[in-house]
């Protein structure tokens, strides 16, 4: 007969019940653990989104204190003219670089006195025309590094995003940017060359050949936007983002409807149907802003400062009259416009 050693204890393991509870608890609190770890995440791009938006805000400010003026939206040879056949057109990206500790990258592409298109002809142009920036990306967004986005309509095909080639047909992506400098209140036909009968005229800071200072923002600088947001795709709207130094217009300078839209992708102004729509619409997804953010969009105001802004902002664009003179009748017109002497307090 065996006897139990005094002092020994009978080992008792889990039932197969205990072990799924234990199971069960263990996956409710993974389960409450993803969403916070994704929101902490997302709260860390945003934050270095806003990092980004505050770095281009300070740049463009040392920019003004060279030059005495912002830097422009874009640059064309051809002011005022829709039907220039030009091919390359600097935007307002590359006149900050050294700003941006890029100075390397500004002497490589030689701006200002190498043409745009020459640089997509060389080897060490090329090179640096698709050399991705961290500072002109926001970490939300999930386009490439290299910009590729094409229309899905067939009336303005390529016009964005596309620092392309004499024809047109041989596309060159270069780096994508989520930052976009202001250029007017329009929603349809921004940013225009000059005032016309068909367009309203550059209300904001970035526009053709601008050279906005501070002295113009007669609103204020803590009430008028220098630049914000546009993503790749945010729900299912692609909107293709924006490129960093520049575009091509030759495509969308041989017709009077599209060639005031060329600025598309470095200046802009208000969407078609505001911050983050909802609808599809492939005429005006890539002329607006939005972002990957829940809820709306960063902005950097003139006078350095970065704002989040609602995507239910009242968004109204404003329509001229015959004598081009503005009616800014929305909150983010309002912002947009410089000197339309409507000051917008909180918003």
């Amino acid at each position: 007969m065996l006897h139990k050693l005094p002092g020994t204890r009978r080992t008792r393991g889990f039932t197969l019940i205990e072990l799924l509870v234990v199971i069960a608890i263990i996956a409710i609190l993974i389960a409450l653990l993803l969403p916070a770890v994704q929101q902490a995440r997302e709260a860390a791009r945003r934050t270095q989104c806003k990092n980004n938006l505050k770095q281009i805000g300070l740049a463009i400010h040392n920019y003004h204190d060279v030059f005495s003026v912002f830097p422009p939206g874009y640059i064309t040879r051809f002011p005022n003219t829709i039907v220039s056949g030009e091919v390359g057109l600097y935007g307002w990206g590359a006149f900050i670089l050294p700003q941006i500790e890029q100075t390397n990258l500004y002497n490589a592409l030689n701006v200002g006195n190498v043409r745009l298109e020459q640089n997509l002809a060389t080897a060490n142009g090329l090179l640096a025309l698709q050399t991705p920036l961290p500072a002109f990306r926001c970490p939300t967004d999930i386009g490439p590094a290299l910009n590729n986005f094409k229309s899905t309509l067939a009336a303005a095909p390529n016009w964005y995003n596309r620092n392309a080639s004499s024809t047109g047909t041989d596309e060159i992506p270069i780096a994508t940017s989520n930052y976009v400098m202001v250029a007017g209140t329009g929603s349809s036909t921004t940013p225009p060359a000059t005032p016309t009968t068909t367009t309203t005229p550059p209300t904001g800071v970035g526009f053709q050949n601008s050279r906005i200072s501070f002295r113009d923002i007669t609103d204020g600088t803590s009430n008028t936007l220098l630049a914000g947001e546009r993503a790749w795709k945010y729900g299912q709207v692609m909107a293709g983002a924006a490129t960093v130094v520049g575009f091509s217009a030759s495509v969308n300078l041989q017709d009077t409807n599209n060639g005031v839209k060329t600025a598309g992708l470095n200046a802009i102004g208000i969407g078609y149907d505001g911050i983050n729509w909802a609808a599809t619409n492939a005429a005006h997804q890539p002329r607006g802003f939005n972002s990957g953010h829940v809820g709306g969009a960063q902005f950097v105001m003139c006078d350095g400062s970065v704002r989040f802004i609602s995507e239910n902002i009242d968004y109204r664009s404003t329509s001229p009259n015959v004598d081009m003179t503005l009616h800014v009748t929305s909150t983010f017109a309002r912002l947009i416009a410089r000197n339309d002497g409507q000051v917008i307090g909180e918003f």
